[in-house]
């Protein structure tokens, strides 16, 4: 019984490792994985969020720009008026602010104190009278009202404004910054700039021209960000993976190969049947792949590309 179960167990060994021998001859044999597409790279159409007309155009349609570089300017003679308006009125918010933090001025606390004494001089003189029976109680009563409001107001001088009015007159002023803020910004629209590095595809305008607000004015392609997409039937999609190397190769220069590697694999198929039945219609199922290819000035978007896939990585 023992010597059966060990002749099975030694016909299982061979079994497997005969299956690992034919699996790695298998692969050896399978062809390179080498696929067909065109160069493409990344984009960017840029525009301004205001509008206007325009007042220069800075770069022609081919010219390399770098990020940040001025490519359309316009026209901000109505948003300058506004500008100085604006500023005008930060500063009376500003100059109201100071004042309410510095309360009454000494004079006016002083002017308040010298009524206050004489409506209190008025009162007393007004109660003696009142006492001989010279005056009315009517008489007196408005003297002691005077008496007793001028005091209030010299109280309320000394004090100084209230904490509210204060934060009141504070936020008036945070308020006229943040539409100068927003002015600020309109300015900075006018002058529509390069988002990175890269060549003006498409520029067409000239002085003159209205540009209308969050519209593009220009196309900038960014030789930078690179790639090859291409289509893997699904039969070979477990043979790609992401972080792939690959060899790109262009008709232009046929004796040079270009180094990528894959950064996206597609999740769902296309170009599929409804209803896949047969073996032949599953090569009609195909998974895009991008390869990324290291950045060179060699490669132009619309190039036709070979890639292979290097299986060893």
């Amino acid at each position: 019984m023992k010597k059966r179960v060990v002749v099975l167990l030694g016909f299982a060994l061979v079994l497997a490792a005969a299956g690992v021998v034919w699996a790695r001859r298998t692969r050896a044999a399978e062809k390179p994985l080498v696929l067909t597409g065109s160069i493409e790279a990344r984009d960017a159409e840029v525009g301004s969020l205001v509008g206007g007309r325009v007042l220069r155009v800075h770069t022609p349609e081919g010219a390399k720009v770098v990020r940040g570089e001025s490519l359309v300017t316009l026209e901000t003679g109505l948003l300058e008026p506004q500008l100085r308006q604006q500023e005008a009125r930060i500063a009376e918010a500003r100059a109201n602010l100071v004042k309410a933090e510095r309360g009454p001025r000494v004079e006016d606390v002083a002017r308040s104190r010298a009524q206050a004494e004489n409506a209190e001089k008025e009162r007393r003189r007004q109660k003696a009278l009142l006492d001989q029976g010279i005056i009315g109680q009517q008489q007196y009563d408005l003297a002691a009202t005077e008496a007793r409001t001028a005091s209030e107001t010299l109280r309320e001088k000394e004090r100084g404004n209230r904490v509210e009015d204060i934060d009141a007159t504070r936020a008036a002023l945070s308020r006229e910054e943040a539409q100068l803020a927003y002015l600020g910004r309109q300015k900075e629209e006018s002058v529509v700039r390069a988002p990175a590095d890269g060549i003006v595809e498409s520029l067409d305008l000239r002085p003159g021209d209205i540009v209308a607000p969050n519209q593009p004015v220009a196309r900038i392609l960014e030789p930078s960000q690179i790639w090859v997409r291409v289509y893997v039937p699904e039969p070979q999609l477990g043979r790609v993976k992401i972080g792939q190397r690959a060899s790109v190769r262009v008709d232009t220069f046929p004796r040079r190969e270009y180094s990528g590697r894959v950064v996206e694999i597609r999740t769902q198929a296309e170009y599929t049947p409804r209803n896949v039945q047969t073996l032949d219609q599953r090569m009609d199922t195909v998974f895009g792949v991008k390869v990324a290819i290291d950045p060179t000035p060699d490669l132009k978007p619309g190039m036709a590309a070979t890639v292979r896939l290097d299986e060893g990585t």
